[in-house]
């Protein structure tokens, strides 16, 4: 996805959007996971506070229902292909963190939004949710291999735990909707 990362971001920055494309993609996802929410929910968001001339408004929805769209393919996919949307891995690693941290923040922003109840999660999920809330507040100490190579767990870990939580509220609606 970091492929489409720096276009949407570009387009976030010209209309004057108060968040760059990590954090409104955290947003979304975070809404994804415990619901289908209406897209223009999202969007209103993402745009808030925005001053829009008509046609950048319009390509800067198109790109976002486009993003959504996408998303909900990667996590309805069969082998996993989720990806948080970051920057490309030729920006520094303190730039990637950065937004790592913004996607974060959006991340658990959209779960707020969705009004979940914890305690109806399972532990599994509740742990993940903590862990978004500690990598949230990520900063680079030192930039060397090794913090690479740690960054690139972390997303790791936040892919499979983005899955994870998606597919268990997807099971639980089913579950729901059979008593």
């Amino acid at each position: 996805m970091e492929d489409i990362y720096e276009p949407i971001n570009k387009t976030l920055q010209h209309i004057g959007a108060l968040m760059d494309a990590a954090e409104a993609h955290g947003i979304l996802c975070g809404l994804l996971c415990m619901s289908e929410p209406d897209e223009n929910e999202w969007i209103k968001h993402v745009l808030r506070q925005t001053t829009l001339k008509e046609d950048l408004a319009a390509k800067c929805q198109r790109q976002l229902a486009l993003v959504k769209q996408y998303t909900l393919g990667q996590l309805n996919a069969m082998n996993d292909e989720f990806m948080p949307l970051l920057p490309s891995d030729e920006l520094p690693l303190s730039e990637r963190v950065e937004a790592l941290g913004g996607w974060c923040e959006g991340f658990l922003f959209g779960l707020g939004l969705t009004e979940f109840e914890t305690e109806a999660l399972p532990e599994e999920s509740t742990e993940f949710i903590d862990d978004i809330i500690s990598v949230s507040q990520i900063t680079l100490v030192e930039d060397n291999e090794e913090t690479e190579e740690d960054y690139m767990q972390v997303i790791e870990y936040i892919k499979v735990g983005v899955i994870t939580l998606y597919e268990e509220m997807r099971r639980l609606e089913t579950e729901d909707g059979q008593d």
